[in-house]
């Protein structure tokens, strides 16, 4: 029987062919993800005025000459030739920049027009395509914070995209965080969108013996079809004017979470893995199994890697190391003005099977806590750090009870509040509480993950000056989580598994996609909106909290 292929729905959904991200941007430079619709060499041009004239041709002239005539700096091009190998996508790293300062940016070919690439400017042809670097002094900025894009679960509804490029157009925020679940390849009862898991459950045999040949299973050319299935997701999920809108104008910082590789991914021991893959009154293979679960695990990171890791500020993932996960490093951390955030990767090295540190794995826990014991962290008033998943939001009750249901047991022993968790998390509050006491400092978790907008304030019973917030966002377009879970949701008491830890129920909405926009003023106080769609006319319902 013939493999069936999980896209035989191709004409029945749009994806992206060209398209840009603006990434991380600092004072002095500018990191820029590009996709281009066709294989060869590009160029990637930026100048401080817009260019005008016959974009088209760009005059029949080199591109430098064609910049230089317009008073534009000839040296401010960098070429690279795409090809299939990355999905036809690269991250441009540009240098030199000014601080505070509009560039604005075009993708264009040294070829002639032909029949095969009709125009030579490809980004930057029809609208005007620009980023903004940052300030030296940045006491005062906003940024948007959204989570759990899915239209296809919302049938295909741009969910709060709309009223999030408005919200953060009119807020002027200078970067965005995506929290995670930035595409979902599982958890799907859509036509268009099978479960890749289900997928690869039910046709199997088909895909062994389609890259088998004597026997042996051609490791490589697998490889190859199920990367190009996990590149598939980002392409039509990205999809969607609005969102593609911001990605391209506002600095973006990604994380992953769980749907980008598997529902609860980490939160499965390798028995259970395999279990997915097992099926009654059929002979399975285990070893097979555990084949094709590598290649998975394989696919996501690279995927997740070209198109939502790449554009952040560089860590030490290059292609060659996304064969050897252990030694990948997701986690980051950047500075905005005197504002330091972190962001953390609870996917790449989270393992229930592990002693200790699951969520984080040991050396993510050591740089984290070595980055709070450097001066400048030391020294901001403000701190900030995105974790894909809340450190507080269900009942405890909750959290043990749906540990007991298999369907629901993975996505309960991902949260920090899972008894499994417990040493970690409170390792982790320990040191914050403790580092923030002593000038009374602030630091804000941000999460995504539960499909619901929360705030929540933590207190220590000894170190009473420090300020902890959790602020959740979530989902901006997949379906929310619904009024029946808002009695799940943690009302104020003592954090599980630590008599030190109080927390606070400050807010939370369980009933429409949201997302949120922080405002830093004077680096040393925050205010935040949590933002739906609602109203007469589908306006935003704000909710505004200070976070003192």
């Amino acid at each position: 029987m013939a493999l069936v292929d999980p896209r035989n729905n191709e004409y029945d959904v749009n994806k992206l062919g060209t398209a840009s991200i603006v990434g991380h941007v600092s004072t002095d430079s500018a990191r820029i993800w590009i996709r281009v619709y066709k294989a060869g060499e590009w160029a990637l041009v930026w100048s401080e005025k817009a260019l005008v004239g016959d974009l088209f041709t760009l005059d029949d002239k080199p591109i430098e000459l064609f910049l230089k005539n317009q008073g534009g700096d000839p040296k401010n091009i960098l070429s690279y030739k795409f090809s299939e190998d990355s999905d036809l996508t690269n991250t441009f790293d540009i240098a030199n920049l000014k601080p505070n300062t509009t560039y604005y940016y075009y993708l264009m070919s040294q070829k002639p027009t032909s029949k095969s690439m009709w125009r030579r400017t490809e980004i930057g042809y029809q609208k005007l395509y620009s980023f903004t670097t940052m300030a030296q002094s940045m006491p005062d900025f906003s940024f948007g914070f959204y989570s759990c894009h899915d239209p296809f679960n919302a049938n295909n509804s741009n969910g709060a995209w709309p009223l999030f490029l408005s919200r953060a157009n009119n807020a002027k925020v200078r970067f965005v965080i995506g929290g995670g679940d930035q595409v979902y390849v599982d958890c799907q009862e859509n036509k268009y969108f099978p479960d890749i898991w289900e997928w690869l459950q039910n046709n199997k045999d088909d895909l062994i013996t389609a890259f088998t040949k004597d026997g042996k299973l051609l490791t490589a050319g697998l490889d190859a079809y199920l990367l190009s299935l996990y590149r598939w997701y980002y392409r039509v999920y990205w999809n969607f004017p609005q969102m593609q809108e911001i990605f391209s104008k506002t600095p973006q910082y990604m994380i992953w979470d769980d749907h980008e590789i598997m529902d609860g991914w980490g939160s499965r021991t390798n028995k259970e893995r395999l279990e997915i893959l097992s099926r009654y009154f059929k002979k399975d293979d285990p070893d097979i199994d555990q084949q094709l679960i590598n290649s998975m695990w394989n696919a996501a990171r690279t995927a997740y890697f070209e198109y939502g890791h790449s554009h952040n500020p560089p860590t030490n993932i290059v292609r060659s190391l996304l064969k050897t996960p252990e030694k990948c490093v997701w986690d980051y951390n950047f500075m905005k003005g005197t504002t330091p955030f972190y962001v953390l990767d609870l996917r790449g090295h989270h393992d229930v099977e592990r002693a200790k540190n699951r969520l984080l794995g040991d050396d993510q826990v050591d740089r984290f806590l070595g980055w709070l014991d450097t001066p400048p962290v030391k020294k901001s008033k403000i701190v900030f750090v995105v974790s894909s998943v809340p450190v507080v939001h269900w009942r405890s009750i909750v959290l043990t009870a749906g540990s007991l249901i298999n369907s629901l047991k993975d996505d309960f022993m991902d949260e920090w509040d899972h008894p499994s968790n417990h040493v970690e998390r409170n390792l982790l509050l320990e040191k914050i509480f403790a580092a923030f006491d002593a000038e009374g400092r602030t630091l804000v978790f941000l999460s995504g993950d539960v499909h619901c907008a929360a705030a929540f304030r933590l207190q220590h019973q000894i170190y009473r000056r420090a300020n902890v917030y959790q602020i959740t966002s979530s989902a901006i377009s997949r379906m929310p989580a619904g009024q029946t879970v808002s009695g799940a949701i943690a009302k104020s008491g003592t954090l599980s598994g630590n008599d030190n830890v109080q927390f606070e129920h400050l807010f939370s909405h369980s009933e429409d996609k949201n997302f949120a926009i922080f405002h830093v003023k004077n680096s040393d106080s925050i205010t935040v909106d949590l933002c739906w769609p609602g109203g007469t006319e589908g306006e935003a319902v704000i909710k505004t909290l200070e976070l003192k």
